[in-house]
């Protein structure tokens, strides 16, 4: 693994000197100032081995960008990962969100969302989703102030920065390193993609505008702007690496910002498929969830290269035209999401091992005889093949568990002509479902403009965060990481600032751990 060896040595700090006799409680106590809130992904806050080898803590906040929704920037993720098995999944069905064949879901301030047909929030205590009171599908908290990236305008706290484009549109808002990311297309009557030749024939432009909340309206005059080859190119999805920021279009070009200036990584064509779906800051690297070869590539911060078998392709199926559209970490485990037979694949890092997590659908049986789902049954009413292609739309985690949500090739209406997708099985698409394995909790955190104490405890079989003395949340310990507390009282060397979200990107983390 690549390592950034200055901010390496900067951010390791010694154990506490000296024997530690064998407790069942240990806390690990995390100083950290986070610094000016610019968008950018804060990364880890810790990683440590446990003496005896057998599990791996660690605790961080997710850059997952999964086609249309960013991680809740602010939620802090607190994992334990066994380092000699993959634990066993629990799998629980949840009320549907909407009658629609697909869903997506985002994660804000601590709640759930799922966004079609309207916006509904998980109600625990009501098994329920509930109608919403917001409408805003892309919100993001910036330091204690609320950014609305939503309907071709940015609102801060209720207030107007961006209004609309007067010709054509903004779109695929993003918020990193103190600059606004978005495209502005213009495609006059609305015509096919094709080629840019000049602007007034049409345009897709791909803007970097600095501006931080507080210094009022958006300036796009000192905007950093890039014509991209195709006219309606739009971006899938966006992710960071240390202090560069990388969009992913729809057409296939892969761009990165740095030091204010655009280059490109991949070039996009009409001719050649390749599609980015998903982003996610993951150690050392960016990895990029990509089309048709339903693998992870990796940006390094100078190039992206193809991780060939990460992950693999399901016994049975094709694989030709796979998408790894979903990426997140739970449990210290790297989970990707796969079109078109609705994969979940998840990789053990210390085994080096990939393995089938679960598929997210029970009907068809796998064939390899066509690429998708209900291929035939789809060519034969004349309509899009892989409708009923079977996606891994969402998964956010909440709380200890992980909420995965499926989808058609869109999210729609389920009519009797698709009676090969009968008998209420359709209404697998659009599901939304509770994974859980123990060792996991995911919990929003207070802004702070300065210093703040995070406190990571495992104690009387239960794993607990708290900040400045509140307590934020609590999850059991059981299974396979009951015996997690006992073995952590004696760790290796923490790393601070580096582990599974990537490296810290705050002003400062260091920290101890205690015993009882």
């Amino acid at each position: 693994m690549r390592f950034y060896p200055l901010l390496k040595s900067m951010l390791m700090i010694p154990m506490l000197a000296g024997s530690i006799a064998a407790y069942s409680d240990v806390t690990i106590v995390v100083n950290t100032d986070r610094g000016e809130d610019i968008g950018q992904n804060f990364g880890s806050l810790f990683e440590a081995r446990t003496k005896d080898g057998a599990f791996v803590l660690g605790a961080g906040f997710s850059g997952a960008y999964n086609t249309k929704y960013r991680h809740d920037r602010h939620t802090v993720h607190f994992y334990i990962r066994p380092t000699g098995e993959s634990r066993e999944l629990q799998a629980t069905t949840l009320p549907r969100p909407g009658e629609l064949a697909g869903n997506y879901l985002f994660n804000f301030d601590g709640k759930v969302y799922a966004t079609y047909p309207d916006v509904r929030v998980w109600d625990e205590s009501d098994n329920a989703w509930n109608p919403s009171p917001t409408r805003n599908r892309v919100d993001t908290r910036v330091g204690n102030d609320l950014l609305s990236l939503d309907s071709g305008t940015v609102v801060l706290n209720g207030k107007t920065v961006l209004p609309a484009a007067k010709e054509g549109n903004y779109t695929g808002f993003y918020y990193a390193q103190g600059y606004l990311v978005f495209y502005h297309i213009y495609r006059p009557g609305e015509q096919k993609y094709r080629s840019f030749v000049k602007d007034e024939e049409g345009y897709s432009k791909l803007y970097a505008c600095p501006w931080r909340p507080g210094v009022g309206a958006v300036d796009l005059d000192k905007a950093t702007i890039m014509t991209v080859p195709v006219v309606g190119e739009f971006p899938y999805a966006y992710g960071q690496l240390g202090n560069q920021v990388v969009s992913c279009s729809n057409i296939g070009g892969v761009y990165a910002l740095r030091d204010g200036r655009w280059r490109t990584l991949v070039d996009g064509s009409m001719k050649t498929s390749y599609q980015v779906y998903a982003g996610f800051t993951y150690y050392d690297q960016l990895l990029l969830g990509q089309y048709p070869t339903g693998e992870l590539f990796s940006f390094d911060g100078e190039s992206v290269e193809r991780i060939e078998g990460w992950p693999p392709v399901m016994e049975g199926v094709s694989g030709s035209a796979r998408e790894a559209q979903t990426v997140v970490v739970y449990g210290g485990e790297l989970y990707v999401g796969v079109w078109p037979w609705g994969e979940v694949w998840r990789y053990h890092r210390e085994l080096g091992e990939w393995s089938l997590a679960r598929r997210m659908f029970t009907h068809p049986a796998l064939t390899d005889a066509t690429t998708h789902p209900y291929e035939l049954e789809c060519k034969a009413l004349g309509g899009v093949a892989n409708q009923w292609g079977q996606r891994v739309t969402s998964m956010v985690p909440l709380n200890d568990s992980l909420l995965v949500s499926t989808s058609a090739k869109w999210p729609s209406v389920w009519e009797a002509k698709f009676d090969f997708v009968g008998n209420d099985a359709w209404k697998e698409y659009g599901a939304v479902t509770r994974l859980y394995a123990p060792g996991h909790l995911s919990v929003p955190l207070k802004w702070t403009d300065g210093p703040t104490e995070l406190r990571f405890t495992l104690a009387n079989g239960i794993m607990r965060v708290e900040q400045d003395g509140d307590a934020v949340g609590s999850a059991t310990l059981s299974a396979s990481v009951a015996s997690a507390p006992e073995s952590a009282s004696h760790l290796d060397a923490i790393d601070w600032g580096q582990g599974a979200y990537g490296i810290f990107a705050g002003d400062r983390v260091d920290g101890a751990t205690v015993t009882p």
